[in-house]
Order: C-alpha cells, then sequence, then structure tokens
C-alpha cells in the first residue's frame, strides 16, 4: 500500500464521525434493502449497515481506498458489500434500483448540488429514503460548507419530499451537524 492511500486512511479512520448505528433512528431499514453509502470512505456506514440489510453499495472515487475497505470487511465476515468506483454526478448504479442513500459528510464539497441530488433520486426506488448528515454552514467555516436551508432547499427542487430535519447534539470538532431525511 502506498504512502498516500496510507495518510488517506489513517485521517478517514481517525476522524471524529456521527455514529453510523445512530443513523438507524432516522430512517426504517429492513433486511430485504438496499443502501447506497455514497463517499464510503473507509466504509464505517457500509459496515454497520451490512449486517441489517441484503446489500450495501459502497461508492468512492479511490479505487484504493475501496480496496481497503473490501479487506477489511472480508477480514470481518462481511459479504453483502458491492464496492463501486464512481463519481457523485454520474452514479453507476441502475435507475430505482435502491432502498436508501445515505451521504455522510460527503456533499458539502460538491458542486453543483442539483446534478447530484438528480443522480440519487433517479437511483432511488419510488418512496426511497435519502438521508443527508453534514456540517452546517457557520460564520467561520472549516472549509466548504452547505448550510441546511440551502440542502433542505436543494432536495426539495430535486424532487424529494422533506421527512425530516433535525441538529444533532454531536458536532464534528467545533461545528454543527444537520441531519435531513427526504423520500422519493
Amino acid at each position: 500500500m502506498n504512502d498516500r492511500i496510507q495518510r488517506k486512511i489513517a485521517n478517514l479512520e481517525g476522524l471524529q464521525r456521527f455514529p453510523a448505528e445512530e443513523l438507524l433512528s432516522y430512517f426504517p431499514i429492513s433486511k430485504k434493502d438496499t443502501i447506497l453509502d455514497l463517499g464510503t470512505g473507509t466504509g464505517y456506514v457500509a459496515r454497520a449497515m451490512a449486517d441489517k440489510v441484503e446489500k450495501v453499495y459502497a461508492l468512492d472515487s479511490d479505487k484504493d481506498i475501496l480496496a481497503y475497505l473490501m479487506k477489511t470487511s472480508e477480514e470481518s465476515g462481511i459479504r453483502n458489500i458491492e464496492p463501486v468506483v464512481g463519481d457523485f454526478k454520474s452514479l453507476p448504479i441502475p435507475k430505482d434500483h435502491i432502498d436508501t442513500v445515505i451521504a455522510s459528510i460527503s456533499l458539502h464539497e460538491v458542486k453543483p448540488l442539483s446534478i447530484v441530488l438528480n443522480q440519487i433520486r433517479t437511483t432511488l426506488k419510488k418512496g426511497g429514503v435519502f438521508v443527508c448528515i453534514d456540517i452546517e454552514k457557520t460564520d467561520n467555516p472549516s472549509g466548504p460548507r452547505v448550510s441546511s436551508e440551502e440542502m433542505e432547499w436543494e432536495m426539495v427542487n430535486a424532487g424529494f419530499t422533506i421527512v425530516s430535519k433535525s441538529f444533532p447534539a454531536m458536532k464534528l470538532g467545533k461545528e454543527p451537524l444537520y441531519v435531513i431525511v427526504g423520500r422519493k
């Protein structure tokens, strides 16, 4: 494994994250469901969801990080994660195929959001759920941010019905998070 991927893995694995198990309180899940973990990275969401659903598609643009995810998943006995190398703006997932898309701290750097949200909506089955966890835009952000108001507006504009919007007590560093759940 090269130095770049080792540094990326160490950085991703060392991040304070929204607890993946806590995600389940925001949307219903069934053992027969198919989930898309958008921007999976090292797969903390994908691995947490794998034993609860039929299949998890773990999408990332970095094939090396996906190889790491698959190695750690197989070592843990997880066999229902399918790695997908892809771009948010052109999701290589069939239309009307996914029950739930989860984007955890991954959309704040994507421009324009409208293209990605339309791609997400296209992959979802009728009645499918999109769960967006991201960092709220504040007066002094540490990087690119999308406010919860803008994200909600973009989701509605893409055709989602907003089911819930909440602000968990947990912060990423000193920055607040939001969770918006939309339905196709």
